[in-house]
């Protein structure tokens, strides 16, 4: 599960994402190679893997996991997390190991720290004083999973021997959001009334993000339970609570 992960990150240092991500990930390997017991290696890949299936106009929606994956310019920095996402889903096939793989999609929750759409808005609106909203990418559009359901769906993956070897996506298929939307949702959950303004759009930021969820459901009989509005509201208690806010 760990990486370096986040936008500020990829733009900042693209280098620094594609060598620990790989140095973390080969030495988990090994360490999990060593295991006389293992019953699963789990590989948190990304949804960022279908961005340049997207890019070239190929991918469909919802996305299913045996989407061809293709890739954007290496010369982009933002690049560098996805593909060191793929690097390793193909280092987990090479392995040998009882792998499963997760493709996360946009999920979100408490203690996740301010680098994420959902926390940095929340910030962003409690701390508003003028009245005015400017948010990047208004018109692109994502699907959210409350950390607590995507647990759910990954646990019970592990627990049974056929989804050994294969790839899920991990999210919801709906409700798709767009962003400009989803600020005047978290507007509403803080209690702020708040005029939302486009700022121009974030370089290489997928305009969709929906996963296919039919595999997993095939594998795993539940449903996420925790609607998005109420999944804000307790990110919203948790930050402020924890005194994430410089106001409320």
């Amino acid at each position: 599960m760990a990486a370096i992960v986040g936008v500020q990150n990829v733009f900042t240092g693209p280098y620094n994402v594609l060598k620990n991500n790989n140095d973390l990930l080969v030495n988990v390997v090994d360490f999990a190679k060593k295991q006389e017991n293992l019953d699963r290696f789990v590989f948190a890949s990304t949804s960022e893997v279908y961005a340049g299936t997207l890019h070239h106009g190929d991918l469909s929606f919802p996305t299913p996991e045996n989407s061809a994956l293709i890739l954007p310019s290496l010369s982009s920095k933002r690049t560098s997390y996805m593909l060191s996402k793929i690097y390793g889903e193909a280092l987990c096939w090479q392995s040998d190991l009882p792998f499963t793989i997760i493709r996360p999609h946009n999920i979100y929750g408490p203690r996740m720290g301010m680098r994420h759409v959902i926390p940095e808005l929340l910030k962003k609106i409690a701390n508003s004083n003028n009245g005015e909203l400017g948010i990047y990418s208004s018109e692109h559009s994502r699907t959210f999973c409350f950390v607590d359901d995507a647990v759910k769906m990954i646990f019970q993956l592990l627990v049974q021997n056929q989804s050994v070897r294969e790839i899920f996506n991990v999210g919801n298929e709906g409700p798709e959001i767009k962003m400009k939307d989803l600020a005047k949702l978290i507007c509403e959950c803080v209690g702020k009334d708040l005029l939302v303004k486009d700022l121009g759009t974030h370089e290489g930021s997928p305009s969709r993000r929906v996963p296919a969820m039919d595999k997993l459901r095939s594998f795993v009989k539940l449903e996420s339970s925790v609607p998005l509005y109420d999944g804000i509201r307790l990110c919203h208690h948790w930050y402020k609570k924890n005194g994430y806010y410089l106001t409320s």
